[in-house]
């Protein structure tokens, strides 16, 4: 590794790490990279020139940012334990007066990511005699296990790069802006195109196309008056208000509700899971009228949906007269969905 280079392990959603690599690649220099280190997904480990390690944090596809010290073989036994007392000992930590160990750990092994956090911390007590602050520490020390290897590394983001703006209204079903961004890239989306959510809730994929790209015309449009009305406080703390519409609008009947002649050029909505409401009964319906409702705009533009309802959606697509031309599987809450994406036939 150049000595003025930086390693960086890089978190995202799982399932999107090959768009937050290209993301990388396009705005930084990269010397080199492996996607799913150790096979886990969520996961990019990137080096790139030290003076560029400012401009990392603009990613919008990555969740957090780790400066990685060092990558050890690691025991699944209790062994493992005393592994990672001796490799992070061992290590040279830049540290300040206090510090916080924060561990994710993937895989099966004999022991917790509590026990982790408390060995790692011991031994960074018996090498430099500094205090932990669990509530706002100076250093955040993170200690990943990932199966059979350790990530040692100082964590740099001290909230989720994802929180580009104070969420005002917080919708029930909020979704992550990472995977958001992600979407709007898998759609296609350029520069001065028209936008639809036809399920916007709070706004977020509107908002976070508003702030990426320039001159779209963007609408979001959703049944609910509470949540329309939310997704302009939302927009207004995100400093796009005066770059995007919000509409009070029935999915099923986007004619009635959408500007006359306007004929979006990418579709891009989270569609209801129903699964927290209950409704999942109500799906099919609801998907093959909004798409219906959809294909009478001709539109020829790409369609990207997340569903939890793969098969439904699939068969809701070529009954109203879509093809699919992609399918990609997130984890997305913990809860395995699918990014699909249409073309009218």
């Amino acid at each position: 590794m150049e000595s003025s280079s930086c390693l960086l392990l890089l978190t995202t959603i799982p399932g999107l790490e090959d768009l937050a690599l290209k993301e990388a690649e396009e705005k930084l220099r990269i010397l080199r990279a492996e996607v799913k280190p150790s096979h886990v997904g969520g996961r990019l480990l990137i080096e790139i020139p030290g003076e560029q390690l400012a401009e990392a944090f603009k990613l919008r596809s990555v969740e957090h940012i780790i400066r990685l010290l060092k990558v050890f073989p690691v025991e699944e036994s209790a062994e493992g334990l005393n592994t990672i007392y001796r490799e992070v000992y061992e290590a040279s930590i830049p540290l300040a007066s206090t510090f916080r160990i924060t561990c994710e750990r993937i895989g099966s092994h004999n022991y917790t990511s509590m026990d982790v956090q408390r060995v790692a911390g011991q031994a960074v007590v018996d090498k430099y005699g500094v205090k932990v602050d669990l509530e706002n520490p100076e250093t955040i020390v993170r200690m990943d296990v990932a199966r059979s290897l350790g990530f040692l590394g100082i964590q740099l983001t001290r909230k989720p790069l994802h929180v580009r703006y104070q969420r005002v209204y917080q919708h029930p079903s909020a979704l992550n802006p990472v995977i958001a961004y992600g979407m709007l890239r898998l759609a296609g989306l350029r520069e001065g195109e028209k936008l639809l959510d036809a399920f916007c809730g709070g706004g977020t994929i509107i908002i976070e196309a508003a702030q990426a790209w320039e001159n779209l015309d963007p609408i979001g449009v959703d049944i609910n008056p509470k949540s329309v009305e939310g997704a302009w406080r939302n927009a207004a703390s995100a400093g796009v208000s005066g770059k995007v519409k919000f509409l009070v609008g029935d999915a099923r009947r986007l004619e009635k509700y959408l500007p006359e002649g306007w004929i979006p050029d990418r579709v891009v909505s989270n569609l209801p899971f129903g699964i927290r409401s209950g409704r999942v009964k109500a799906l099919p319906k609801l998907y093959g009228e909004f798409l219906q409702s959809l294909h009478s705009l001709q539109s020829q533009g790409v369609v990207c949906l997340l569903t939890a309802q793969r098969s439904l959606l699939e068969a809701s697509a070529l009954e109203a007269g879509y093809r699919i031309t992609g399918a990609r599987k997130i984890l997305y809450g913990g809860l395995e969905s699918w990014i699909m994406l249409l073309r009218p036939s």
